[in-house]
């Protein structure tokens, strides 16, 4: 299986006062190639507006020979979450318990907060 070289929480950084995480990143944690990835995203059934709030088109450079400059996007968590969602494999199934599991555990510490 493909070992992860990321931690979960290496996924997210600051951006301007945002956080936010990268399709470098995800492609990364996911094991999957940055073109896939990039695809996934072009081919999301979302409206303009979600798109635009939550996926900034950007440009990271790369020496292949020559110098190229290779589209990537600053995801935002909602973006993040409703790419990721669509994902399949190990790795997403994964995350997608670990993502239910925080919020149950959230939902379980509200419910103790509003007994005491």
């Amino acid at each position: 299986t493909q070992q992860q070289n990321l931690q979960f929480s290496e996924l997210v950084q600051v951006r301007e006062g945002q956080p936010v995480t990268t399709s470098l990143m995800v492609a990364e944690y996911f094991g999957k190639h940055h073109k896939d990835v990039l695809r996934a995203i072009n081919l999301l059934d979302c409206s303009d507006i979600f798109r635009e709030r939550n996926f900034a088109p950007s440009e990271y450079s790369r020496k292949n020979g020559t110098l190229q400059q290779i589209t990537m996007y600053y995801i935002t968590r909602d973006g993040f979450t409703f790419l990721v969602m669509g994902f399949t494999g190990k790795v997403a199934a994964k995350f997608k318990e670990y993502y239910i599991n925080a919020f149950n555990a959230m939902e379980e510490t509200l419910r103790k907060n509003e007994t005491n």
